[in-house]
């Protein structure tokens, strides 16, 4: 099998939700389907869809703060790392590495 030894194609860097942004997500939450229109699911979805990208984001900006790149951790560290995401040990790897998960901006 090849390997894929091309470096991954750098990501935009999402943005935090507003204040606002926020408030209406949470809203959203607290209030049936039933009772949003079509405008407001659609809303719903954009606000999840930005929340989930900067999520990600966030988790991969935390364990290469807590995993640098070349220097040593604390033994135990990489499997508390990895136990602490939603990423396998080899994933956690490689974005620590920067070769996963790589933002621009």
């Amino acid at each position: 099998m090849p390997l894929n030894i091309t470096p991954p194609k750098p990501q935009a860097k999402p943005r935090a939700l507003t204040a606002d942004e926020r408030a209406r997500l949470e809203q959203y939450e607290t209030t049936p389907d039933q009772s949003k229109s079509e405008a407001d699911l659609l809303d719903e979805l954009k606000l999840r869809t930005l929340a989930e990208a900067w999520n990600k984001y966030r988790g991969v900006e935390l364990i290469r703060r807590l995993l640098p790149e070349g220097a040593e951790v604390r033994r135990g560290l990489i499997t508390e790392v990895t136990e602490a995401s939603p990423y396998r040990r080899e994933y956690v790897g490689r974005i620590r590495e920067h070769k996963a998960a790589v933002y621009k901006g």
